[in-house]
């Protein structure tokens, strides 16, 4: 009779003859399934959808119609069977203008991977059940984000011709625009941020930011220093911080910026008025201004701008808001601005449409793109400027 011997090595069992190697197989299957897991998590779909196409697997005929509308092609039923998908879609078949269901449906087939049929049913519902700025604008976002810089900027163009006085859309043109490098087109559409917006210094440093780095990427460095210093003035308290004034004084020295920037003090009478007029001189040429601090940019007649001999490219237009409703103008930049000792160069400047949105005797506004440049107090009986020390 055999007894098994405790300090035998194998202790009465059988000795292991899967050896050192069935570890590392069992390691390698386990890695394998896990990878292939993930693999279906991420692919399956396209897969299965791959399959259910060459079978000929046929969509349900209820959705047929619902794809047609959207202007898309059927998802694959594993897809549109899922719950959540599966109901939107339903919901759809009974009412295809339903917003709830198409912002809902949109949204789920981008969380379910297919980001460009969003696009195709935001603009759907916009040309087929009825215009809206928020179904377009959110398939600029979509295709934006997915580099088709083309279909991002005919559909921004088509939602901002519909409301063309909503500066939160030229933001988004400005962004693709920028995106897609072109620069010039984006700080026109910066700039109408700003000139549709009643108080600036509610914006987004982005605004900002942007006008200065398509600059920047244009090369015209002391033209990025505006949009600083216009942003500088928007709350010094808050803005004016090492990192802007940094930035500021590179491109300075990038640009090798005429040391008339921002110089000169000096001091004019008020008389208690509440508009304030002073004589200013651009590019040699003298107009009566009014100091306007609610102004964005420096304001020209078209009169005015043919005598101070200012480059007007109808190609840089931007938008406004006025008294009288949204209207259009040229951005351009000035050689000089002066008023009294007081100088600054490369000033941004607007050349307005209508002449009569001034006034008589009026021929422009001294606004924020030069006093932006300055410290400017107001008193009772004098307001004063002088350069930023």
């Amino acid at each position: 009779m055999l007894i098994a011997d405790p300090e035998d090595r194998n202790g009465g069992r059988l000795p292991n003859r899967r050896g050192w190697f069935a570890p590392i197989v069992r390691t390698f299957f386990i890695f394998a399934a896990l990878c292939t897991g993930i693999w279906f998590y991420l692919y399956g779909d396209r897969v299965i959808g791959y399959v259910e196409k060459e079978t000929g697997a046929a969509t349900d005929p209820a959705l047929t119609e619902v794809y047609q509308h959207f202007d898309m092609a059927p998802l694959p039923n594993i897809v549109a069977g899922r719950a959540a998908m599966a109901t939107y879609l339903n919901m759809l078949h009974r009412e295809h203008c339903d917003w709830n269901a198409v912002y809902k449906f949109a949204n789920e087939l981008q969380t379910q991977g297919y980001r460009r049929e969003a696009a195709k049913v935001f603009i759907a519902f916009s040309n087929k059940c009825k215009p809206s700025n928020v179904a377009l604008s959110a398939a600029a976002e979509i295709l934006d984000d997915l580099s088709d810089y083309d279909g991002a900027l005919k559909i921004s163009n088509e939602v901002i011709a519909m409301s063309p006085g909503m500066p939160n859309l030229y933001f988004q043109r400005a962004r693709i625009r920028e995106n897609a490098k072109k620069y010039r087109d984006a700080i026109d559409d910066y700039y109408s941020v700003i000139g549709l917006t009643d108080n600036i210094a509610i914006l987004n440093s982005t605004v900002f930011e942007g006008i200065s780095t398509s600059y920047r990427e244009l090369g015209a460095y002391c033209e990025a220093i505006g949009p600083l210093q216009l942003w500088v003035s928007t709350n010094p308290d808050r803005n004016d911080t090492a990192v802007v004034r940094g930035i500021i004084k590179l491109y300075e020295t990038m640009g090798k910026c005429a040391s008339t920037y921002a110089t000169g003090s000096d001091r004019f009478p008020t008389q208690g008025n509440n508009v304030i007029l002073a004589k200013v001189s651009v590019n040699g040429t003298e107009g009566t201004f009014v100091v306007d601090t609610g102004a964005s940019f420096v304001a020209v007649s078209k009169t005015f701008a043919a005598r101070a001999k200012l480059q007007v490219d109808s190609n840089n237009g931007i938008s406004l808001q006025t008294a009288n409703g949204v209207s259009r103008a040229t951005h351009t930049n000035t050689t000089t601005v002066k008023v009294g000792r007081v100088e600054a160069s490369d000033i941004t400047a607007v050349v307005l449409d209508n002449d009569a949105a001034l006034g008589n005797e009026v021929d422009g506004l001294l606004g924020r793109s030069f006093l932006s440049r300055f410290d400017v107090t107001f008193g009772s009986r004098e307001w004063r400027i002088e350069a930023k020390k």
